[in-house]
């Protein structure tokens, strides 16, 4: 649907009864925009949405007790189901990224102009997405610190040696450093080694911090099965 279409249902998923009257009341004055319906809960939003289908959705994600997200998820699942446009209080670009995977169109504030929004309706109408300007570089800062951390972990995974991933596989099972000599028969100065050699190259500051790092990036325990990062070193001697 373009710009200047008529007929156009909107279905406004928003708990605030005075921000959704006025905005309802705004977007009916709209040339294109058919009907504005409202639902206060995600029941509500399921029951329009199997009744009275609309061509796009305005979704707040904090709902009372519950989570928009749950809501654009179902939408996500479905082949047929219209487009949502998040509508937040938020700019937290966390949540923006998130919502984007969830299947969301496009991401609006709660303070967007009308006429901003409603650009935003026909464009994600007109099968694009939408981010405010004002979006554009905190989502690029958070998305490019994202890779770039992703990156640096790949390749702290890829330079260990065997035998460092073997202490660090260790550690992320839980195992004391004393234990981890134990197993892989080695001095208690060789484990303290290599786990200050895995906090220098990890960027960490303790053990615990090393652990959650390392299974953030795909580092099983020794208790686990499945598949391994590699190391990508000879092992070095002792």
């Amino acid at each position: 649907m373009t710009a200047g279409t008529t007929g156009a249902v909107i279905l406004l998923v928003d708990d605030h009864r005075v921000f959704a009257d006025v905005l309802r009341e705004a977007l009916l004055e709209q040339d294109g925009i058919d009907r504005v319906t409202h639902a206060a809960s995600l029941a509500a939003a399921r029951v329009l949405l199997a009744t009275d289908p609309p061509d796009v959705v305005l979704l707040d994600l904090v709902l009372a007790d519950e989570s928009g997200f749950d809501l654009l998820s179902e939408l996500t699942r479905s082949t047929a189901a219209p487009a949502a446009i998040v509508l937040s209080g938020s700019s937290d670009p966390r949540l923006i990224v998130k919502a984007l995977e969830r299947g969301a169109k496009g991401w609006l504030s709660k303070t967007t102009r009308l006429d901003a929004l409603v650009t935003a309706v026909w464009q994600v109408l007109d099968g694009q997405m939408y981010l405010a300007p004002s979006t554009l570089r905190p989502v690029l800062t958070h998305l490019l610190s994202d890779a770039r951390e992703r990156e640096a972990a790949a390749g702290f995974v890829a330079d260990l040696t065997p035998r460092e991933l073997e202490v660090l596989r260790c550690l992320v099972s839980g195992m004391t450093r004393g234990e981890v000599a134990q197993h892989l028969f080695v001095s208690m100065n060789t484990v303290r080694t290599h786990v200050q050699s895995l906090l220098r190259s990890s960027g960490q500051h303790s053990a615990l911090a090393l652990v959650a790092f390392a299974r953030s990036h795909g580092v099983q325990g020794i208790d686990e099965t499945g598949d391994l990062p590699a190391a990508g070193r000879a092992e070095s001697s002792y």
